[in-house]
């Protein structure tokens, strides 16, 4: 089956596939608003934030506050 069967398809594996690349592409479209954070609306930036920690595993979740936890350290140690 080539890349056009898979889109073209309706089976679970091409439904999969196609729901799995849409959540890519979202996540390089967030990622690529990062860049250009000044002239991103702060409340949508906000939600797009929230749903994705909404979808996080608790694990996930400490994973990212550790992550926070080092870079505010580390700002407080440089001042």
């Amino acid at each position: 089956m080539n890349n056009d069967d898979v889109w073209n398809s309706n089976n679970i594996g091409s439904i999969d596939k196609k729901i799995n690349q849409s959540a890519k592409d979202n996540l390089d479209g967030l990622e690529s608003s990062l860049n250009h954070m000044k002239l991103m609306d702060l409340e949508e930036f906000q939600i797009q934030a929230k749903e994705m920690i909404d979808d996080c595993s608790k694990e996930e979740i400490k994973k990212v506050l550790k992550l926070l936890i080092e870079i505010s350290r580390n700002s407080y140690e440089e001042e």
